[in-house]
């Protein structure tokens, strides 16, 4: 292993280089030819030196790095790399301001990886440079004043495989600029943080023509993206698995929001594996898909134009984990504005040892997401932000309901059409233990049949349908235990 010691020398601005042992820092040792990267960033180098004693045993170095110093031609660099560093497969010149003053001889096929952070140049100048370098599979152009994305420069490229072009708040057009690197064969990443981007739109293509046909890690945080619309077009990109799209104006100001962008973009990115580069599980991905369905349900069912379009992996979904329940449609709120008979009194019980309570009167269309958010303001002392609670409706003293889904609303759970009904005990003369009613609107509370001791269960049990109509709660079945059955059609 070799150190690389740079020493600048008095009177002069040309630099020395020499190589010492790490062992022995008092021995300069002649042979060279072991070095593969040399690094002379932050240096205040502004020429190199042309010692060829030095430099004939630099032929196999592979990376120079002369980031941040004060070369102010690209002409001086053309003599390095023809001259001493044919081989040279990675440079930084970032943090530099150089003019191009003077063309190459030839070209650098050699060189795979080009550094350019922070170099003050728009799209004009990179387009002449990188014709002189046509095997190039990584660039860097962060931090520059990037204001568009030219054909000629996508066409310099066509080899690229990672391109990072963030910090450039000038480019903030993703069509037409950003769609010009879609016919990139081999682009498999692409970063463009910060960039002032505010929507996605992908062009039409016919069938011949696909769209970042390798792209797998796309990286958008710190842009403006606010419409799931530019999410629903990132679909069209078959290949995507990582996707990074923190602090954008999609994401909500608070945990719930968030969590619920969060579902919405998974659900609509099928083949996503990573979401800000954090692994999406299996059931994560099946709630988030579940969840959306149930969300645009009501817009499913009205079918409404442009759905599907909006939509564009609804049926997908629907295919895989069935059509979501349709909507309860509450008629009293389309009367008018008036919401005075629309609302809901409800007892809000805090679970602890003082089991404090609050009553409310609350619209029955508002969702379960904004009402924990709700419940987090009226118990603001108990439910800090840093607390996680769960909400459940009572049904009685045996039994109460987890409130799921954050996308239904309150009428769902309480809805005129689906009433507590715990039975128990003998009705008149029979021996009936049980009841079983109906809770269809068209006879809602008609008796359907009893339940008589010998027919099923041997002990006297409770038997209660939950507020959703969905499951039956059986008690006494085994001794201490409540258990849970899913109520068909």
């Amino acid at each position: 292993m070799y150190l690389l010691v740079i020493k600048l020398l008095k009177n002069t601005t040309s630099c020395l280089i020499s190589s010492v042992k790490s062992k022995q820092y008092s021995d300069y040792v002649l042979d060279l030819s072991s070095l593969i990267r040399i690094d002379l960033s932050c240096q205040w180098v502004n020429e190199f030196d042309d010692n060829h004693q030095i430099y004939k045993n630099l032929n196999q170095i592979k990376e120079l790095n002369i980031r941040q110093n004060l070369i102010t031609n690209w002409s001086q660099l053309w003599i390095i790399l023809e001259t001493y560093f044919p081989r040279l497969e990675i440079i930084n010149v970032s943090n530099s301001r150089m003019k191009l003053d003077l063309n190459p001889s030839n070209e650098f096929i050699f060189l795979k990886e080009f550094i350019l952070i922070d170099t003050d140049n728009d799209c004009d100048l990179y387009e002449n440079i990188f014709k002189y370098f046509p095997n190039l599979i990584n660039i860097h152009l962060d931090l520059n004043r990037l204001s568009f994305i030219s054909e000629i420069f996508v066409e310099r490229i066509k080899n690229l495989t990672n391109l990072s072009l963030s910090d450039n708040p000038t480019l903030i057009h993703w069509d037409p600029f950003i769609n010009r690197l879609g016919i990139l064969k081999h682009l498999q990443e692409l970063i463009i943080n910060n960039c002032g981007i505010e929507t996605i739109k992908l062009i039409n293509q016919d069938d011949s023509i696909e769209l970042f046909p390798s792209l797998k890690y796309l990286y958008m945080s710190d842009n403006k993206i606010c419409l799931y619309s530019s999410i629903n077009e990132l679909s069209r990109i078959k290949s995507l698995m990582s996707f990074s799209i923190l602090r954008n104006p999609i994401y909500g100001l608070n945990q719930i929001e968030n969590e619920t962008a969060k579902q919405m973009i998974i659900a609509r990115l099928p083949n996503l594996t990573h979401l800000n580069r954090v692994s999406i599980s299996r059931d994560e991905r099946r709630g988030a898909e579940i969840d959306y369905l149930q969300s645009y349900a009501q817009d499913y069912f009205d079918k409404k134009l442009d759905f599907i379009n909006e939509h564009r992996q609804y049926q997908l979904l629907i295919e895989k984990h069935g059509e979501p329940l349709k909507p309860i449609v509450n008629q009293q709120s389309k009367k008018g504005l008036c919401i005075r008979s629309d609302l809901l009194r409800i007892i809000f019980e805090f679970g602890d040892e003082n089991e404090t309570k609050i009553e409310k009167k609350i619209p029955s269309s508002m969702t379960i997401a904004k009402l924990k958010t709700f419940v987090r303001r009226l118990f603001s002392s108990q439910l800090t932000n840093d607390i996680q609670f769960n909400l459940f409706v009572v049904i009685d003293k045996k039994h109460k309901e987890l409130i799921s889904n954050d996308y239904q609303d309150i009428q769902f759970y309480l809805g005129n059409y689906y009433r507590l009904y715990a039975v128990s005990g003998r009705l008149r003369q029979s021996r009936a233990m049980g009841f079983t009613f109906s809770v269809h609107p068209e006879s809602f509370g008609q008796l359907i049949t009893t339940w008589e001791p010998n027919d099923k269960f041997g002990d006297p049990h409770d038997l209660a349908l939950s507020v959703n109509g969905r499951s039956l709660y059986v008690g006494e079945i085994r001794p201490n235990r409540i258990d849970s059955f899913n109520v068909l059609n």
